[in-house]
């Protein structure tokens, strides 16, 4: 009877040694999950927040320079109208080379910040 009580003890204790185990992993993956979720948020607010003065910025030099050309030109119309027709044609260019210059970088940075480790 006794080797029956020391084999369930030990058997009781493996048990015991696995679901800790098991609960370390798991909340070992939880954290791992919050910590690249926070990642990407923060990167992605840092990224807009620097979107909108990066904006704000280039809608003042368009200005400037629209008004620049405008007053060459004698009418600020056309100056408007020319630097409108450089943003269509990069616009353009861009939508014309969207996966190279969009789509493939941001798929890349994705994949490196949430499958590689640092």
């Amino acid at each position: 009877m006794e080797i029956y009580n020391d084999i369930k003890e030990k058997t009781e204790d493996v048990f015991d040694d696995l679901s800790n185990h098991l609960e370390a992993r798991w909340n070992l993956g939880v954290l791992n999950t919050v910590e690249k979720v926070a990642e990407g948020i923060s990167t992605a607010a840092s990224a807009i927040v620097l979107g909108v003065a990066a904006t704000f910025a280039l809608f003042f030099i368009s200005l400037g320079v629209a008004w620049l050309i405008g007053q060459r030109l004698n009418n600020l119309a056309f100056g408007l109208f020319i630097v409108a027709g450089v943003y269509v044609v990069a616009g353009f260019v861009i939508y014309l080379q969207r996966n190279n210059l969009i789509k493939i970088p941001v798929i890349n940075s994705f994949i490196q910040k949430f499958y590689y480790e640092d």
